[in-house]
């Protein structure tokens, strides 16, 4: 478990306060926010942003960690996240100009010609040091142009825990220096065959940390997050015909089915961006279609459409208002929009034999969803007005279930691009393809975390 505390830019208030700073996975902003966004991101002439990243030895009396090895990888942890959102160019330590043991932190001056000379625009300064076996790590982000001191955090975490010291601070980065957080303390949920079975599992956003989440040796298929990030709903066959399943990953991770007894085949549930509803796809009177209810499953759900084609795979606009489906009421699958108020209907997709799987992004301005290209699946992203229709991957193999990160700039999806079906990462535009898993199990359906709370 990961503890944040913010710092102050007046060592005396600093000292006053460091002893009531540590806060459990609590980022205090320790100076104003600024207003100026260092990088556009949505701009078209927008560029990387130029950063330094350097650790720093631990200060005198404070102690370093038995294990060196640890603020190494710490440093290199930060250096991925900041490679995968693709918003910053980390320049080679080979180019610095200064000498390492001269360097010192905030509120000491820094050698801004130094940095400037090498093209750097941001400077992050690390220091990790252990006492009580446990880490200690202080991170600074400063504007090398101006001097400014942008963020000032310290952590304190378990030795093992500087994964997610590192993915907390990459996120401090983001949103100071493009004014949108990072989703890089965020996890992914999937579902893998490992076991001979198709169980829920969990790993963090870069596919460290994987765990097991079910042992209901079934079929688990197309998992959704609450908003709260606490609970998870999937189609089981646990009994033998699909069904909802709810679980709980707070304390005792309880699972549940929900609404037993309405109909022999539910499947497909995802939950509105404020938890109000749950939408999901029913078969009544030998037809699928949609339908909507409380999380809990409580009262009567209501039907969303009344067609004679099957209706499957809702996924909310963030506001709420409308939901993007698959429906072959055309003759062959394609996305349609739904307003749940009205049961108005408008279709979204007219190109390609076969569409599937839609994610609506958070930010509200693109669906990602798979389309059928000479015979394989390929990823493709469309604006909720059906304009701007664009093919993300073009690799080998079947590229399905894309889903969005909490930001709405990063997509996971599952693929067979090396024989075995994997997970990998993509930005929003398809560039900066990694992968995540490497088993020789199969593993889909993944489904993003929002960010924690």
């Amino acid at each position: 478990m990961v503890n944040g505390k913010g710092g102050e830019s007046s060592v005396r208030r600093l000292s006053l306060l460091q002893t009531a700073l540590v806060l459990l996975l609590v980022g205090l902003t320790p100076f104003p926010s600024y207003a100026k966004v260092y990088i556009d991101i949505d701009s078209p002439g927008f560029r990387r942003l130029p950063l330094a990243v350097l650790t720093l030895d631990p200060v005198p009396g404070e102690s370093p960690c038995p294990d060196r090895q640890i603020a190494k990888n710490l440093e290199q942890v930060l250096l991925e996240d900041l490679e995968v959102s693709g918003f910053f160019r980390v320049l080679s330590p080979d180019a610095f100009l200064v000498d390492r043991q001269s360097v010192k932190f905030y509120p000491e001056k820094i050698d801004h010609r130094a940095w400037s000379l090498i093209g750097a625009e941001a400077l992050i300064l690390l220091r990790t040091s252990c006492s009580g076996g446990q880490l200690q790590t202080e991170a600074q982000l400063l504007d090398v142009l101006t001097a400014k001191l942008l963020a000032w955090k310290r952590y304190k975490s378990e030795p093992t825990g500087f994964r997610r010291v590192a993915h907390r601070f990459a996120n401090e980065v983001t949103r100071e220096l493009t004014g949108v957080p990072g989703a890089f303390d965020t996890r992914i949920v999937y579902i893998s065959d490992a076991t001979g079975s198709k169980e829920l599992y969990v790993m963090d956003y870069d596919g460290h940390g994987p765990k097991k989440l079910t042992d209901l040796k079934s079929i688990c298929l197309s998992p959704a997050w609450s908003p709260s990030g606490d609970k998870l709903v999937f189609t089981s066959f646990w009994r033998r015909n699909p069904g909802l399943y709810l679980l709980d990953l707070k304390g005792s991770a309880s699972l549940k089915q929900v609404l037993r007894g309405f109909s022999p085949l539910c499947s497909g549930g995802t939950w509105s961006a404020d938890g109000s509803w749950m939408a999901f796809s029913a078969s009544l009177d030998g037809n699928t279609e949609l339908f909507r209810t409380h999380p809990d499953g409580g009262g009567t759900p209501k039907r969303l459409t009344k067609n004679w084609a099957i209706d499957v795979s809702p996924s909310w606009s963030p506001d709420g208002k409308h939901i993007v489906f698959v429906s072959d009421r055309a003759g062959h699958p394609d996305l349609y929009v739904l307003q749940p108020e009205t049961e108005k209907i408008r279709r979204l997709t007219f190109e390609g034999s076969y569409n599937a799987d839609p994610d609506w992004s958070p930010r509200g301005d693109g669906i990602v969803y798979v389309s059928r290209v000479n015979g394989r699946f390929q990823i493709f992203r469309i604006r909720p007005d059906g304009t701007d229709r664009r093919q993300l991957t073009k690799g080998a193999g079947d590229h399905l279930k894309p889903s969005w990160s909490p930001d709405g700039r990063l997509i996971v999806f599952s693929a067979d691009q090396e024989g075995s079906q994997d997970l990998y990462l993509m930005r929003g535009d398809g560039t900066g393809v990694k992968r995540l898993t490497w088993s020789p199990h199969g593993e889909s359906d993944p489904a993003w975390s929002p960010s924690p709370r």
